[in-house]
């Protein structure tokens, strides 16, 4: 008894409502719809709880349909290979002479060769084709596919000849598609939904007190349906942003207030600027296929300022006036190649060409995409972001471009940082930093250096030049405790709604 009780109590009106219904005799769907002139989701959502408690009991049946697919709706319109072939065809014509279709060709003649319509034979090195009798009398005959196609577009009823021949269409490709439709046959008392219905007693029941309900005094007399404040309910997920976006945003915004001011560019890059305008020399390993997507068959026969062309190629073949000696060679087609940037270094060397000395001071950043053809694993992918970042000033030295390097890594609550010396064919000196993860140990993260001579004499730039391009990825992976990369651009939910998003020191 007390099971019964907790069921009765546990009710909700249109349950108990639907629960009568059924007490009485209706048996399908639309007649309890009818009867309690609710909708058809609301009777179906309490027809879910009435039998996820034992109270009902819902009959299913499965309907099979059939619709025409792509091909059907074609072939309908035009007609079947086979038969718009015979259509065509002339008593001992050269296949070579007809104007088929591509469908004609490869389903219609095996079609009509199975259907005895056609014949092909080879006469002095030719092959022909000609119509059978049984293919004469088929051109004025209604073809049993093509009856089929009609009747189902017209929603006309099957019979079992019909059936047999949609499965061998079935077997042509998408000429037609079969739905299978599932629809409830009837709705049954169980023993238990028996028991609840002889003791259920139909009150009124209120769920919430209204004004209304107190002015009239109707208060003293309705039943207020129990609420369980210890009933589960569905967990509230707001909406919100991307964690690593919203680590992204926050370190645009510690940039900004730092003065640098923010610039963009897109991914498809000429090779100039991502290799050649960096002093890399043409045939740096780095430069291969293996290190950068190259653009197949897209490339610029030239670029807009002549002049700093000139500069670089000299540079690279003899150094110019920067005081080196240069690599001795330059491949200026491999320059001129379209490529997708692998390093937004390639945006800070376009930011300085169009600086001129009364422009400086001067601060810049890009956090944007990069790609190489890096194998994926737990570090490395072949989409990736840097934010790369220059200062150009005079009198800024290793220990500047260091400490802002740091104080970026701080953002992230970063604290334990380590730089050692390092080599880039377009920085002298160079560093690198590492910063430890709580399991993957020392990690690369924070690379930079002062662009060399090479580099900025080209672009008409005499004062020194701070550039990094830091592994922002690698930076997040340390500010969200994640030791997989991948997870940075996952679209699993729990773990985006789960994820706490940590509050970068400014």
């Amino acid at each position: 008894m007390p099971i019964l009780n907790n069921i009765l109590e546990s009710l909700h009106p249109k349950e108990k409502q639907i629960l009568t219904m059924i007490g009485r005799g209706l048996a399908s769907l639309s007649d309890i719809v009818r009867e309690t002139s609710l909708n058809t989701d609301t009777v179906m959502w309490a027809l879910n709880l009435l039998k996820d408690k034992g109270l009902v009991r819902i009959v299913k049946d499965q309907e099979i349909k059939y619709v025409l697919g792509i091909e059907g709706q074609k072939y309908l319109r035009i007609g079947f290979p086979e038969v718009r072939l015979i259509r065509k065809l002339k008593e001992h014509v050269p296949i070579e002479e007809l104007n088929l279709w591509y469908d004609e060709l490869t389903y219609g003649i095996p079609w009509a060769i199975r259907h005895k319509w056609i014949k092909i034979y080879t006469k002095h090195g030719k092959k022909f084709i000609t119509l059978t009798d049984n293919g004469k009398s088929y051109l004025n005959k209604t073809y049993e596919f093509e009856e089929i196609l009609k009747k189902i577009s017209s929603g006309l009823p099957l019979i079992n000849s019909d059936i047999m021949l949609i499965k061998e269409l079935k077997n042509r490709g998408d000429i037609i598609r079969e739905k299978i439709f599932t629809t409830i046959s009837r709705i049954e008392l169980t023993s238990l939904g028996h028991e609840v219905l002889k003791e259920l007693k139909l009150e009124e029941e209120i769920t919430s007190l209204t004004s209304d309900i107190i002015v009239s005094g109707k208060w003293k007399y309705v039943k207020f349906k129990p609420y369980d404040i210890d009933s589960p309910t569905e967990p509230l997920i707001p909406g919100r942003r991307h964690p690593y976006r919203e680590i992204i945003d926050e370190i645009r915004e510690i940039l900004l207030s730092f003065g640098f001011e923010e610039v963009s560019s897109p991914p498809i890059e000429l090779n100039f600027w991502n290799c050649d305008a960096l002093f890399m020399p043409s045939d740096h390993p780095a430069r291969s296929i293996h290190d950068i997507f190259y653009i197949k068959g897209f490339h610029l026969n030239m670029i807009q300022n002549q002049d700093l062309l000139k500069r670089v190629k000299e540079t690279h073949e003899n150094g110019w006036i920067t005081g080196s000696i240069g690599w001795g060679n330059w491949d200026q087609s491999l320059a001129l190649k379209l490529i997708l940037r692998s390093q937004t270094t390639a945006v800070s060397v376009r930011y300085l060409s169009i600086l001129s000395q009364g422009d400086l001071p001067r601060k810049m950043f890009i956090i944007d995409r990069n790609y190489r053809p890096d194998r994926i694993d737990a570090m490395h992918l072949p989409e990736f972001n840097q934010c790369e970042g220059v200062v150009i000033a005079e009198h800024v030295n290793l220990r500047h471009l260091m400490g802002y390097m740091k104080t970026i890594a701080e953002a992230f609550n970063i604290k334990d940082i380590r730089f050692q010396p390092a080599f880039f064919p377009f920085t002298e000196p160079s560093v690198v930093g590492y910063i430890k993860h709580p399991t993957l140990g020392w990690i690369e993260a924070l690379p930079g250096g002062i662009f060399r001579p090479e580099v900025t004499l080209p672009l008409g730039i005499k004062v020194p030049v701070l550039a990094w391009g830091l592994g922002i990825d690698r930076l997040a992976m340390v500010a969200l405790n994640i030791d997989d990369i991948r997870l940075l651009f996952s679209s699993d939910l729990e773990w985006l709604r789960t994820t706490p998003i940590p509050s970068l020191k400014r």
